[in-house]
């Protein structure tokens, strides 16, 4: 498993992506990746962009995701709503996970740099199964008391996603495409 890293965002003077608050309030307010996290590849792009709505409709299931200590103030009524709107986001975003990781390998085969480059590519596949086994273990802890601590795990783990997965992997891939002598270079 890979450690968790590190990276600098140039406009951020060396601040860890992991607090880059400004930063992820920037792209969900907007709905847009910052320029520095964005990797021109069209498809990546239109997949982070889905993940974003994923995480700000994640944000509107609770009426207090980051205050509330669990649900049990709430109606059963409101926590049966809160369950249920969950674990369809779950599905869909577990769906749109692995989706989206099969692409961006295939991508990396496509492109070569699995050839040129395998400790890059493995790194970044055990990054993708890193993060889908996060996902499994919210999913497979689900409770209707605590929806709202399932609700900040995975707005947590979908946020360092969207800025340190794109900006130690995605991009580094991105870079590769973009080549002047590559294939997948208009894609």
């Amino acid at each position: 498993m890979t450690k968790q890293r590190v990276v600098s965002i140039p406009h951020m003077a060396g601040a860890a992506v992991d607090v880059l608050s400004e930063s992820t309030a920037h792209w969900l307010s907007t709905g847009e990746l910052p320029a520095e996290l964005v990797t021109g590849h069209k498809l990546i792009d239109s997949e982070h962009r889905f993940l974003i709505a994923a995480i700000a409709n994640l944000r509107r299931v609770c009426i207090d995701h980051v205050n509330l200590k669990d649900c049990t103030g709430c109606s059963d009524e409101r926590q049966q709503r809160c369950e249920a709107d969950v674990i369809a986001m779950l599905g869909d975003v577990f769906a749109f996970i692995l989706d989206h990781f099969k692409t961006e390998e295939m991508v990396m085969r496509d492109s070569l740099l699995l050839m040129v480059d395998r400790d890059v590519c493995e790194a970044h596949m055990e990054d993708h199964a890193a993060i889908s086994l996060a996902v499994q273990q919210i999913v497979s802890s689900l409770d209707s008391h605590h929806i709202v601590s399932r609700i900040r795990e995975l707005d947590t783990l979908l946020a360092r996603w969207e800025t340190n997965h794109i900006a130690l992997h995605d991009l580094i891939l991105s870079r590769w495409i973009a080549r002047e002598d590559s294939l997948l270079r208009d894609l």
